[in-house]
């Protein structure tokens, strides 16, 4: 149960050393010792634009394959 404790707490603490590293939370300390967080705002939505995507098409060719086959082949033992 404590190693479960201790997990999550170091968990949290790396994601808010993430967060601060990425610009997404910046702390600001004021002239009377008070700390502020401002967060930034994040924005995710689509967006149109022309990419170049690979295209994979179906056609049939004559090649050889491998094929097995079975010489001498005895008669089933338990045919019903």
């Amino acid at each position: 149960m404590l190693r479960t404790i201790l997990l999550v707490v170091v968990l949290l603490i790396v994601i808010v050393i993430a967060l601060v590293s990425f610009g997404i939370i910046n702390l600001y300390q004021g002239s009377d010792g008070t700390v502020s967080i401002r967060t930034s705002d994040v924005e995710v939505g689509t967006t149109t634009t022309n990419v170049q995507v690979p295209v994979v098409r179906m056609e049939n060719r004559v090649v050889e394959v491998p094929a097995v086959g079975v010489e001498n082949e005895a008669p089933p033992a338990n045919g019903q």
